[in-house]
């Protein structure tokens, strides 16, 4: 939080003509990160508002409803909403970009769930990659690594298509039964299973964008991952196929400031 401040007071002594602004809200049909449903397959609304100085400095918002939770914690572990803060930097010519940034997860009412997370995102021409890294998977304890290739498609100056393969990596081994922190000084845990039920697993992403004149695009996606969920009851581990392939389809809109 303290990075997210230090930015903003950055922005202020700056020419607010040398900053580039962008705000939009988009209707989601199911609010997908990296291959999991975040919303219960629900519908989500969701905002964001960035900021850009001419050098690359930039800061970021997002805002979404979401629904999950994980009954072994207890009370207080009811998701409802999620906003993240970015802070971070771009390096880019026409045919390449690099972007360094730190991510911070907030869940509102279930601030157990709040997390940490340093990115890097590129592209070289059409092929984009990711690669992530966390010390507390949504505050369960163990690194969890993401790394995701993709191919960038442009149909047309407004149509393009993209698929994305991501593969999901946690530390502990699969389905082990270990703690989860209750506090910040982890004196309190309760019983679970690694990676928020999960073990390693392959999520793929296949997204077609079209964008009308003034700005507003629709999405049509489709999710596929071939994620476990591992539940923890009396020392005894049960895992099941993960309902998460989706059709997801989306309304987003622009937001002049």
């Amino acid at each position: 939080m303290k990075k997210i401040l230090w930015l903003s007071l950055f922005f202020t002594k700056l020419s607010l003509a040398a900053v580039a602004f962008e705000s939009e809200i988009g209707i989601y049909s199911d609010f997908i990160w990296r291959g999991t449903t975040f919303s219960e397959n629900k519908p989500a609304v969701q905002g964001i508002l960035d900021a850009e100085e001419a050098h690359g400095l930039f800061l970021g918002t997002f805002v979404s409803n979401a629904e999950f939770s994980d009954e072994a914690l207890g009370e207080n572990t009811q998701v409802t909403s999620e906003i993240d803060f970015i802070v971070g930097k771009r390096w880019f010519k026409e045919n390449w970009e690099i972007q360094l940034s730190y991510n911070k997860f907030i869940f509102p009412n279930a601030e157990i769930f709040n997390s940490d997370e340093f990115n890097i995102l590129g592209r070289y021409k059409s092929i984009a990659y990711e690669i992530s890294y966390m010390d507390d998977y949504f505050g369960y304890q163990g690194v969890y690594q993401y790394y995701r290739l993709g191919y960038i498609h442009q149909l047309s100056p407004s149509l393009e298509t993209n698929i994305f393969v991501g593969y999901n990596a946690f530390k502990n081994p699969k389905g082990s039964l270990k703690s989860r922190c209750l506090d910040n000084a982890c004196i309190a845990t309760a019983q679970t299973t690694s990676g928020a039920g999960n073990p390693d697993y392959i999520d793929i992403y296949q997204v077609t964008r079209k964008t009308i004149n003034n700005g507003t695009s629709f999405e049509l996606a489709f999710n596929w991952t071939n994620r476990k969920e591992y539940t923890a009851a009396d020392k005894v581990i049960s895992k099941t196929k993960a309902k998460d392939f989706a059709v997801v389809i989306a309304l987003i809109v622009p937001v002049p400031l």
